[in-house]
């Protein structure tokens, strides 16, 4: 299990979900992977004040963007 953590928070990415988002990152251009990653950084923005992303478990969306981001390396934000 990977683990994201935005600020005080901390969400828990099974290793499965980010082996197959770090696969789908790996077919992509330079460009088109660094876009893909801003994007999931603006999808979690944007769910900041849901209560998706409060939630013990976060939705589908959420765990998608976060896996996309840990696929990158980055592990705190």
């Amino acid at each position: 299990m990977f683990t994201l953590k935005i600020g005080t928070r901390s969400f828990g990415i099974s290793q499965t979900h980010v082996a197959r988002e770090a696969d789908r990152m790996f077919k992509l251009s330079p460009e088109r992977r660094a876009h893909r990653l801003e994007r999931a950084k603006s999808q979690l923005a944007r769910a900041g004040g849901t209560k998706a992303i409060e939630s013990a478990e976060p939705g589908g969306a959420v765990k998608q963007a976060a896996a996309i981001i840990l696929s990158a390396g980055v592990t705190e934000i």
